[in-house]
């Protein structure tokens, strides 16, 4: 497999510490408010990339952390006037909750700030050991100066640099850059006890300690979004090589791009965020999911509802297309054609090439609609049997599960809900169109009626009546699409 490095700036071969075994830490959340879009998009990357390598036939080892205590949690805690660890902890549950929806496989360790304190003590103090930090009237601080090679992830000169996002500005410290790894408690503040007075982890130990616990020096990949790459990924690099020695952290590092809102990045801070929540209500977690993996991981992704009702379209048809195999066996065994075989071993082919090709998932979903194109021609020829149904079934199931996209409950169960609180509007639709359902019927079977008497309609010329239906179906949020074969709808709301 081949991933972009952004450390070294290059696509390269991705080459384990160990035969056979990859090593993943990815940053996690700070939960001092519901998740965003911004932070399911990085989950789910890196589910997919984790999904790819096990179907490549690697052991892997995730990690993925919380950081269940900052300066934002304290805050939103005194707010709420509620322990800071018991807010935290609420919206991790939260957040674990929007996963399960997402269809994330959950990380092998989920550590904790809290939980990590021994283990962040101990590489502070290595630092602190080796010269590279010094003790204030308020903490203990990293001197960005004395490491040699700080800002070769950023690529930004340390004379050029200037304070940014999370980079604490203090007249205490040495240089406006240097970043605390250790703060003194203020007055009724959460503490802990360390070897320079009782206080708190800084923002950025906390990854370098808890990824070296779990994984050990020289882990294969670090990775998070676009927007950790500076401060945090550098002060990383920084204090962990500072504490071990140069090349004993992270070998590859991988970023995933941006979420934007109206040009915009999307962040708690700004105010422009489009919670995971809100988003589930509207949508099953399979089209919010197939939605963040459209776009390539390292490119911005822009968000929109259009975007997402575009996804939900996309993967109906995926849904449409297991149910045709699942539906049409024939009752013969019939002969294997050669052509139809071949239609499974590119798609396996094609799509396992394009995630190995630094994870792209854009060209993965390309291979997989053109494979059910091929399919679908290829059953409209006569030439499918039994033993080749099979094959290609198994082949659509591989990919689905590689892509996170194989959990279709919540999508039938989104269809029937949705169908059934329009239910009442539908059976008057129907009774205006002078059509009488079986007693017992589904409202699904109602709709279908509608939509086949408006199909009668068009091809009688009556296209008023067509489009009037049409309309009433929109005034009740339910989308036709007109395809080559056969009219689709979806419900909206």
């Amino acid at each position: 497999m081949r991933i972009h490095d952004t450390l070294s700036r290059k696509t390269v071969e991705l080459e384990p510490r160990e035969r056979g075994r990859v090593s993943l830490y990815v940053c996690g959340v700070t939960p001092y408010a519901p998740a965003h879009v911004g932070h399911a998009r990085t989950a789910v990357v890196y589910d997919v990339l984790k999904r790819h390598l096990v179907h490549a036939g690697y052991e892997v080892r995730h990690v993925s952390n919380y950081t269940d205590i900052d300066d934002k949690i304290i805050r939103r805690a005194r707010e709420n006037n509620e322990p800071p660890l018991e807010l935290s902890a609420r919206f991790i549950r939260e957040y674990q909750e929007d996963m399960i929806r997402l269809n994330i496989v959950p990380p092998d360790v989920e550590p904790r700030v809290s939980e990590s304190i021994g283990d962040i003590i101990d590489l502070i103090s290595l630092i602190v050991a080796n010269g590279y930090a010094y003790v204030t009237g308020d903490g203990v601080y990293f001197a960005v100066r004395k490491f040699e090679h700080y800002g070769r992830l950023s690529g930004r000169s340390v004379d050029e640099m200037r304070s940014g996002a999370r980079v604490e500005v203090n007249e205490s410290k040495d240089d406006p850059l240097d970043f605390a790894l250790w703060k003194f408690a203020r007055p009724g503040e959460i503490s802990w006890v360390s070897p320079w007075g009782e206080g708190r982890p800084g923002w950025h130990i906390e990854c370098s300690a808890m990824s070296l616990r779990y994984l050990g020096a020289g882990f294969d990949i670090h990775g998070g979004g676009e927007d950790l790459i500076f401060p945090h990924h550098e002060n990383e690099i920084a204090q962990s090589e500072a504490a071990l020695g140069p090349g004993h952290f992270a070998k590859y590092w991988l970023h995933s791009g941006l979420v934007t809102m109206s040009g915009e990045k999307m962040s708690k801070s700004l105010g422009n965020i489009t919670g995971v929540r809100e988003l589930l209500a509207m949508y099953p977690g399979q089209v919010l999911r197939l939605f963040l993996l459209q776009t390539s991981y390292e490119k911005p992704l822009k968000f929109s509802l259009a975007g997402v009702e575009q996804a939900f379209g996309s993967y109906e048809r995926i849904v449409e297309f297991a149910e045709f195999l699942r539906s049409s066996l024939p009752n013969s065994a019939g002969e294997s054609k050669a052509e139809v075989r071949d239609l499974a071993a590119k798609l396996q082919s094609e799509f396992d090439a394009s995630l190995d090709d630094n994870l792209n998932t854009s060209r993965a979903f390309a291979s997989l609609f053109e494979f059910m194109t091929g399919v679908r021609k290829a059953a409209t020829e006569g030439v499918l049997c039994r033993s080749d149904l099979e094959e290609l079934e198994r082949s659509l199931a591989g990919v689905l599960n590689v892509l996170g996209l194989d959990q279709t409950a919540e999508y039938a169960e989104h269809k029937r809900m949705g169908l059934a609180r329009k239910a009442g509007a539908l059976l008057e639709l129907s009774d205006y169109l002078g059509i009488a359902p079986d007693a017992g019927v589904n409202v699904a079977s109602v709709l279908q009626g509608i939509i086949d008497r408006r199909q009668l309609a068009r091809t009688a010329g009556d296209y008023a009546l067509a489009d009037q239906i049409r309309e009433r179906l929109r005034a009740v949020d339910i989308a036709l699409e007109d395809g080559a074969d056969k009219v689709r709808y979806r419900i909206n709301g």
